[in-house]
């Protein structure tokens, strides 16, 4: 199973009651070189939500990746490019209202647990 099979279905299992919109931009696979990228964009539009996932994998090892959210006026993406060697998590790092914060766990499951609570706490407040 590829890796954008994987996160299709993180994405229905985490996310999937929220009625995501999923295009996938962009998906390569170079099955020589055991290299596979992919960009999504998963909108909800009831929401007025967007998210974007980004990973770069070679030889089975998640080599870069930047995981986008942008909710009711809220920002925050995951990623590792190595810019911000100041942070105790780095590369992995996490920018909130364009704060650098550590990234204890840069799983793409748990940001999609953190996109999860963040919709269901603006479905509530909406």
């Amino acid at each position: 199973m590829n890796r954008l099979a994987i996160i299709l279905d993180k994405i229905q299992v985490l996310l999937g009651g929220y009625e995501p919109v999923i295009q996938v931009v962009e998906h390569y696979i170079d099955v020589e070189e055991e290299v596979e990228y992919l960009y999504l964009r998963i909108m909800f539009p009831q929401l007025n939500a967007l998210v974007i996932v980004r990973e770069y994998w070679r030889r089975k090892r998640l080599v870069a990746y930047g995981y986008y959210v942008r909710l009711a006026g809220y920002e925050e993406w995951w990623d590792n490019r190595p810019h911000h060697p100041e942070i105790s998590t780095y590369p992995h790092h996490r920018h909130v209202h364009g704060d650098v914060k550590p990234l204890e766990d840069p799983s793409l499951e748990s940001f999609l647990v953190r996109v999860r609570d963040l919709l269901r706490r603006n479905a509530m407040e909406g």
